[in-house]
């Protein structure tokens, strides 16, 4: 990849997000939620309170209950339960819990919108999440709670596209059909002159998401090879999980490659170090997975 190619893309996708942010100004992007700002406001003190933070999390009840069911899920393969919030904070970390909570408050965000469309759309997010944890046993760079949390949140600009336009299902199914030959937002900006991935950069700079990831929902259908380096880099390491998880789906689903992932594919594997066998072991740990939850 080319200097003037990285140029070219990091302006091309400024004015992606430029006219996202114009299209989508009469939809309400869901503010920061509270539980999070004090969550985070804890964290970022010198000495944080690990006792309040469990104390803020188990006041939401929903949420601490989701967060102890996912916490115990074979996903993380703990040897003993956690068998209450504090003892979660203490095992997980700071980082590790508030990654967590941030992606399941997500869903609380979006609460107003159903029907079947963004049933199907939760239900793939959940399998996104768990394919992106899975990967990172194999690339400890990511830790499993934050791979977790990105993938969950990678697609949240979903929700935001159609609160704006009615007909955006048909336009995402449009893009699925097609995405062995051309990327996915390719579609959407041709019928929408936006794409999800911008709105939902939007969605976690309003929510003061890490830099590194918001440019990793920004750019996860980006064909380009940003992987051809010698050393690791935080935002090309969550890319790379996000388009191998990707990838991973589609196997499982036995759909043919995207056409990001046939553009980039082979750098991301050797990115990551991982052999294309290793793709085929995780559709079978992400069948039993799905099989036990």
């Amino acid at each position: 990849m080319t200097m003037e190619t990285t140029l070219t893309l990091e302006g091309q996708r400024a004015l992606d997000v430029a006219q996202t942010e114009e299209l989508l100004r009469s939809v309400l992007i869901p503010p920061r939620p509270t539980l999070l700002v004090a969550v985070l406001e804890e964290q970022g003190k010198p000495d944080p309170d690990l006792d309040r933070i469990a104390e803020l999390i188990s006041e939401d009840v929903a949420l601490a209950a989701s967060t102890l069911k996912l916490v115990n899920s074979p996903l993380f393969g703990l040897a003993r339960p956690v068998v209450d919030i504090r003892h979660a904070v203490r095992m997980l970390g700071l980082k590790n819990i508030s990654g967590l909570i941030t992606g399941l408050l997500l869903h609380q965000a979006f609460r107003n919108l159903r029907g079947a469309f963004m049933e199907r759309f939760w239900r793939r997010a959940e399998v996104m999440a768990r394919t992106t944890a899975l990967i990172a046993r194999w690339c400890p760079r990511v830790p499993r709670e934050e791979a977790y949390a990105l993938g969950l949140f990678c697609d949240c600009g979903v929700p935001l596209l159609l609160q704006q336009f009615p007909a955006y299902p048909g336009v995402y199914e449009a893009a699925e059909r097609e995405a062995h030959q051309r990327p996915f937002i390719e579609v959407e900006h041709e019928r929408l002159r936006t794409d999800h991935a911008a709105a939902g950069f939007l969605l976690a700079r309003t929510w003061k998401l890490p830099a590194d990831l918001c440019q990793a929902i920004l750019r996860h259908h980006d064909a380009l090879d940003y992987y051809r380096r010698e050393e690791p880099d935080p935002t090309v390491d969550k890319l790379a999980l996000l388009l191998t998880a990707q990838h991973v789906l589609r196997l499982y689903a036995e759909q043919p490659p995207a056409a990001e992932w046939q553009a980039v594919g082979q750098s991301v594997l050797a990115y990551l170090g991982l052999e294309e066998a290793v793709l085929f072991q995780l559709v079978r740990n992400l069948r039993e997975l799905n099989e036990q939850a």
